[in-house]
């Protein structure tokens, strides 16, 4: 038997301090998202569906996790984890109540929030613009079949509450 240690080659030798960015999630945020009419199924209204989100750091810091909920039932709750990926560019993992898993791209400057995941058939991009004050992010996701053409899927704001 070796004496010789094994070390797992993927431990950081330390945090990227590009993580730094993601201070600016950090807290309690209320969410709206609104659906046109037929969104949710035929005949079903327009409407604004209210949530929130709570962006904590797990302890290290190198992980932001993301717990959202809304207030409606044909709404899925969901837990995104983002850490870095190199590059300016982080990634998002997101498990939701439906039991759905997906991987997102995702950028953030002081102006600029983007998520962004291209999958063959159901492509997903948002893009918010961050207020002035940093209390409110509002965007549109929007989907793609083909990674090329793109329909507005549905408004999403963030509005800082904690």
């Amino acid at each position: 038997m070796s004496t010789e240690s094994i070390e797992p080659a993927d431990i950081p030798a330390g945090r990227d301090p590009a993580l730094d960015r993601l201070d600016f999630l950090v807290g309690t945020w209320e969410t709206a998202a609104h659906f046109r009419a037929g969104f949710l199924g035929p005949g079903a209204p327009e409407l604004t569906v209210p949530g929130r989100s709570t962006f904590e750091w797990v302890p290290g810091k190198h992980f932001l996790t993301e717990r959202s909920v809304s207030d409606h039932p044909d709404m899925p709750d969901a837990l995104n984890v983002i850490g870095y990926q190199g590059d300016d560019v982080f990634v998002m993992h997101t498990y939701d109540s439906r039991g759905v898993t997906r991987t997102y791209r995702m950028k953030l400057d002081s102006a600029t929030w983007i998520i962004w995941r291209f999958e063959p058939g159901f492509s997903q991009r948002w893009v918010g613009a961050i207020s002035d004050g940093g209390d409110r992010v509002s965007g549109a996701y929007e989907i793609s079949a083909n990674g090329e053409q793109w329909t507005e899927d549905f408004p999403l704001t963030y509005r800082r509450v904690g």
